[in-house]
């Protein structure tokens, strides 16, 4: 694979590398982790001094139980320091992590386009861009988000699946590479779940009708990620089992789910959302009255609750606030940790609007446009998490695995436009 590779790719995959790490570094020299980071860090420190999987709860000073985000993480930290190593240390593994994950990605986002029909010069350019995209350099890229080891797998996933979906079976070294990265993504960030979900069910319809061999690699691969799924994810479960009595991954979903579904949601993160004084919250108390007496995973079934009381009751609102959504997944903001929202970037509204004129001619049958089948595949990741923001909010960290698709699909469909145009010149020049 590698000795495909031009030359010029070495040089430039390095220079990208330097820039990434040095931004890193810039961005964070004490090497401190994320905020959600912190949290999982405080609750293995807890389990290591014997006071159990908790947290403290700022408002009531307790520590409770807590299986807010995702489980895998804290088991990670709580082996990491009892091997005795320092939590920086684990910031720089993660950076390096990034750093390969990125190439990576530059590599499999030039190989999909070249797949799906795009000439070398456009293939690397639109590698390039992704690399340079602001989400991906800057904005999620040069921080210690584990988005940035899932994002590229994700891309290799896509990659392998369109390969396959051609008619080359998945060896057996595929199936597990397509299966582990599976699910370390999912690991890492639980709503990945989701998102994999639809892509295998996708992948799987699609290959109906293919010769058996391919179908047979298509339910090997399907079975042995369903198989490591439910190993990895076996721990998670009894572990929450016994903190609250409830087979769940996370109690999260019903948090972020009333935050999504409320008088005063705006689509997005509602920064400040526990704070006593704020409208949310004040909207959450009169209707749970008795939220402090709930452990974590009674709260998060009482949102859940009360955010589908509030969609059943307001349905108007509710449509409003899907087309809010909707604009707002696709206007081009970025994600920022520490702000409400960030201003537009015109890298971001350029390659948006580009998609979105892609897909409308595809749609019309423009010259003979049309979606393929390994069209339907690229775009199932950027489909399913803006479902996700229908059924949540837009969080632009989530947005970030539509990115690959949103950008590459305007290279695809301008190549297939180039292509008739050059046929239509050739037809009149011949005539």
């Amino acid at each position: 694979m590698l000795r495909s590779v031009p030359r010029f790719f070495w040089p430039l995959v390095v220079a990208l590398l330097l820039l990434k790490l040095a931004l890193q570094l810039s961005l964070n020299p004490g090497l401190e982790w994320n905020y959600d980071e912190r949290r999982n860090g405080r609750i293995a420190d807890h389990y290591l001094a014997g006071r159990g999987y908790v947290s403290l709860d700022p408002e009531r000073q307790l520590l409770r139980p807590d299986s807010f985000h995702a489980s895998f993480p804290v088991f990670i930290y709580i082996g990491w320091q009892r091997a005795g190593l320092p939590k920086h240390y684990f910031t720089l593994l993660v950076y390096a992590l990034s750093l390969g994950a990125y190439a990576l990605g530059i590599l499999y986002v030039q190989r999909t386009l070249a797949y799906l029909g795009c000439p070398p010069r456009w293939a690397w350019g639109g590698a390039l861009g992704w690399a340079l995209y602001p989400s991906v350099v800057y904005y999620v890229g040069a921080y210690m988000w584990y988005e940035n080891l899932a994002l590229p797998l994700l891309i290799l996933v896509v990659y392998k699946l369109l390969r396959h979906l051609g008619g080359r079976p998945l060896r057996l070294a595929d199936a597990v590479l397509v299966a582990g990265s599976i699910t370390i993504s999912c690991l890492l960030r639980g709503y990945l779940l989701a998102v994999y979900g639809l892509l295998l069910l996708v992948w799987l319809g699609l290959t109906l009708h293919k010769p058996a061999p391919v179908r047979r690699s298509a339910g090997r691969t399907a079975l042995l990620t369903l198989l490591l799924l439910a190993a990895t994810h076996a721990p998670i479960f009894l572990k929450n089992h016994r903190l609250f009595g409830a087979w769940t991954l996370s109690n999260q979903a019903g948090f972020e789910l009333l935050q999504g579904h409320n008088p005063v949601a705006q689509g997005r993160f509602l920064f400040g959302w526990d704070e006593r004084t704020g409208p949310f919250d004040q909207y959450v108390r009169a209707h749970i009255p008795q939220l402090d007496s709930l452990n974590q995973y009674q709260e998060s079934r009482a949102r859940a609750a009360l955010a589908g009381r509030w969609v059943r009751e307001n349905p108007g609102a509710e449509v409003r606030l899907w087309l809010r959504k909707t604009l707002l997944f696709f206007s081009p903001e970025n994600f920022i940790a520490d702000a409400p929202r960030t201003g537009y970037h015109p890298v971001t509204a350029l390659v948006h609007l580009a998609f979105g004129l892609a897909l409308l001619l595809s749609l019309v049958r423009y010259r003979g446009l049309r979606l393929h089948r390994a069209d339907v595949l690229l775009l199932i990741p950027l489909l399913a998490v803006w479902l996700l923001s229908l059924v949540f909010f837009v969080g632009f960290r989530w947005r970030y695995f539509a990115e690959p698709a949103l950008l590459m699909f305007p290279v695809v469909v301008g190549q297939r436009l180039r292509g008739r145009k050059a046929k239509a010149i050739e037809a009149t020049e011949v005539s």
